[in-house]
């Protein structure tokens, strides 16, 4: 039985295990990578569970997507999953997370029940009005819409909250800033840190100051362990078990841990070896593709070039302009429909590992001065925004017939102007990268500044 006329029930199946997949990874992902060097027991409940459904179906999204590449399920169950993925991330990102995350810091602010709920109201119907008024700067908002005297115009009120379309296209807009900044940094961050032009010898005076820099967390790490076994016993004394009383312990170990960095010699090792030498250079491939993006996104800037090709369906044009005789021995089409699941399972993959690096590091970085419950939550309104846009974008990556399937979920959204934004933010976040990167590189003062052993890593 072919996998496109697989039954109702199978489907059900494939997309239930799916999705029970999904939510015990991101329970375990919760539990034992973002807490594991925290003592932390105040994450409620909700929260997690709000964090675990936001990251199922954004992980749902890109499912879908690999099985729209590969012909699994129906196309009508493909876009139904994608309905409801979209829809209820729809309500968690512009509702239900907000309105969650208002009262739990109205709460840790001491307020009163009813004082922290009339606050949550304020500050959720702030929030929506904001996320309305942001239609008006969307370059990218549904176009070539009729209007009668009946029908509300696109950016009406109504039509930027309650419909897909419109959500799609504010939320769309928020996470290609959120992705184009981050990927403008990347891009130059990652050939700075690979490649050997960019290295520098430790001069003795940096020695010196990576020794004096050391002795003072060490220092500081058996003064706040001080704090830390007097807040334990001062909790017993006083008989308080809660979350509450535990928070300033999460937030000691959230400084401490970041201190006690251990595996830098071990990672120094292991660089060293076969493995680290062969990732080294699949390092050193990416630094290409990521000079080689900065250099296509400049000229689709400047140039206004038009993208509606996707690369895997361009390459294959070109090189059969060079090779026409290939057409006689090869099947150009499912050659290309290969190329374009391979293509875009690593875009999923690459983004996703990226994506949870980023959530570890945001993590550690404010949770020694936000409660945890505030951070979980906004991760994962983030993690929401992050991936519906990136679902967005990754549709230049497909093929005619794939596009149209994702266009009758989406609605009519001008793909073309979410892409020429992120170039142009793209292109404005490399620029700054590189001379921010710069100054840090040539500056003396951040030579003994730089808070890294990153260049005992580095290949003698």
């Amino acid at each position: 039985m072919e996998t496109a006329d697989m039954l109702p029930m199978d489907a059900l199946v494939i997309v239930g295990c799916s999705w029970l997949a999904f939510f015990l990874f991101a329970y375990a992902f919760f539990s034992m990578w973002l807490f594991q060097d925290y003592e932390v027991r105040d994450t409620g409940v909700f929260s997690r569970f709000l964090f675990c459904v936001t990251f199922m179906l954004s992980f749902s999204i890109f499912e879908v997507l690999i099985f729209e590449l590969a012909d699994i399920l129906t196309p009508e169950m493909r876009q139904l999953v994608w309905q409801i993925d979209l829809v209820g991330l729809a309500f968690l990102i512009a509702y239900m997370i907000p309105v969650v995350l208002f009262y739990t810091m109205s709460r840790e602010k001491r307020l009163r029940r009813y004082h922290a709920i009339a606050v949550t109201c304020v500050l959720e119907v702030s929030f929506l009005y904001v996320f309305w008024k942001s239609g008006e700067y969307v370059p990218s908002l549904p176009y070539e819409r009729t209007t009668t005297r009946d029908s509300p115009q696109d950016t009406s009120f109504l039509f930027g909250l309650f419909t897909l379309e419109g959500f799609i296209s504010r939320v769309g807009f928020l996470g290609v800033n959120f992705m184009a900044v981050l990927s403008g940094f990347g891009a130059v961050n990652m050939p700075y840190e690979s490649m050997t032009m960019f290295w520098r010898s430790v001069a003795e005076d940096d020695i010196l100051g990576l020794e004096r820099r050391v002795r003072q967390n060490l220092d500081m790490i058996v003064v706040k362990k001080k704090r830390i076994v007097y807040e334990v016993h001062s909790a017993r004394v006083a008989g308080k078990a809660s979350g509450r009383s535990l928070n300033p312990l999460g937030r000691l170990w959230g400084a401490i841990f970041p201190k006690e960095d251990k595996g830098r010699p071990q990672r120094a090792v292991e660089k060293r070896t076969l493995k680290g030498r062969i990732f080294n250079w699949i390092g050193m491939a990416f630094c290409g593709f990521c000079v080689y993006k900065m250099i296509m996104s400049t000229i689709n800037v400047v140039f206004r070039r038009d993208r509606d090709t996707d690369p895997i369906t361009s390459a294959v044009v070109k090189i059969l302009y060079l090779w026409p005789s290939l057409t006689s021995w090869i099947n150009v089409r499912f050659l290309a429909n290969l190329s374009s699941l391979v293509f875009v399972g690593i875009l999923v993959f690459t983004q996703t590992r990226g994506f949870l690096i980023l959530v570890l590091k945001f993590f550690r970085f404010f949770s020694s001065s936000v409660s945890s419950n505030s951070v979980v939550l906004s991760l994962a309104n983030l993690m929401g925004m992050y991936f519906v846009s990136s679902f967005v974008m990754m549709r230049m990556n497909l093929q005619a017939e794939n596009k149209r399937h994702i266009d009758a979920v989406l609605g009519r959204i001008d793909y073309y102007g979410f892409a020429s934004w992120f170039d142009v933010i793209f292109v404005v976040s490399a620029t700054c990268s590189i001379g921010l990167l710069g100054l840090l590189n040539y500056s003396k003062v951040s030579r003994t500044a730089q808070d890294s052993f990153s260049v005992f890593d580095k290949y003698p």
